[in-house]
């Protein structure tokens, strides 16, 4: 049983990246023959079975922008900053590993099927299990000038709409499974990235104090 407000472990904070480097991440775009479509790692029964790869493909349309050394080292740092500046105050956690940075963009139609970023069902055992190395997951947004593109924790009830410059932090755990929502106009552009943490986050968030009576 989850013992935290999921709502108070999500971290939204505006104004994270600075309008000049924003516009120096997009140069990125420029480079067309890198493009690939991104994939998600918690499939479904039907992807398992083989049935689906090719539709969830052509439903999906979310493409992978190639990102320079140099870039990534930047970002690598920001990333970094942004852990120790707004995720240890908030889960009071240690940095393990960290993931690098991906460039995600969405055009017209783009969306992100419903996952979580860490853990998967195994249907054998009837268990939670984890799957990739990572705790904490973050998202930052490029621009806001688009249609559609929300993003929805839908578990919880919460869509949120983007803005440019924003980060939005949050445990990468089933309890935060979340979709984004087809673009109906412009392009969406957003980097990803995630971080492993030495604990898993529940055991050491501060948990809420029970009033006394």
């Amino acid at each position: 049983m989850l013992l935290h407000n999921p709502y108070d472990l999500i971290i939204i904070k505006e104004n994270v990246i600075p309008q000049e480097n924003i516009e120096e991440i997009m140069l990125l775009t420029n480079n067309t023959k890198d493009i690939a479509q991104a994939t998600i790692i918690n499939r479904t029964k039907e992807e398992e079975d083989g049935d689906s790869n090719e539709t969830n493909l052509e439903t999906r349309n979310t493409l992978w922008y190639n990102i320079t050394e140099e870039m990534a080292k930047n970002l690598e740092q920001a990333v970094a900053a942004c852990f120790v500046n707004h995720v240890v105050p908030k889960y009071n956690c240690q940095f393990k590993s960290y993931e690098p940075v991906q460039f995600l963009g969405y055009p017209v139609g783009g969306h992100y099927k419903g996952h979580n970023d860490g853990e998967s069902f195994n249907l054998k055992t009837g268990q939670w299990e984890r799957l990739m190395d990572r705790d904490v997951s973050f998202l930052f947004y490029l621009n806001d000038q688009y249609g559609g593109g929300e993003l929805e924790f839908y578990d919880l009830g919460l869509t949120i709409k983007p803005k440019k410059g924003m980060m939005i932090a949050f445990p990468s755990y089933k309890e935060f499974a979340h979709k984004v929502h087809p673009v109906t106009w412009g392009h969406r552009y957003s980097l990803v990235s995630w971080v492993a943490t030495q604990k898993n986050l529940y055991e050491t968030i501060p948990r809420p104090r029970i009033p006394e009576s």
